[in-house]
């Protein structure tokens, strides 16, 4: 299973990571970049939108182990 993370730069801050919450797993890696896509863009909107300066956008996915697949 693959959960979603994305970080964000924002000018004179230190770059910050965020996780889904509550968790969120996805089956396949293509899944869960389309909506780690999706979710990063709109995080940058909303802090843009606030008046915030981005430096920088990274998005991926994390494999988890263990995870039994539904």
């Amino acid at each position: 299973m693959w959960k979603v993370l994305v970080v964000i730069c924002i000018i004179g801050q230190p770059c910050t990571m965020f996780e889904e919450e509550p968790a969120k797993f996805y089956t396949t890696e293509k899944e869960c970049m389309a909506k780690a896509e999706i979710k990063a863009r709109g995080m940058v909107k909303t802090y843009q939108d606030f008046g915030y300066y981005i430096a920088s956008e990274a998005h991926s996915c994390q494999y988890v182990e263990g995870l039994n697949e539904v």
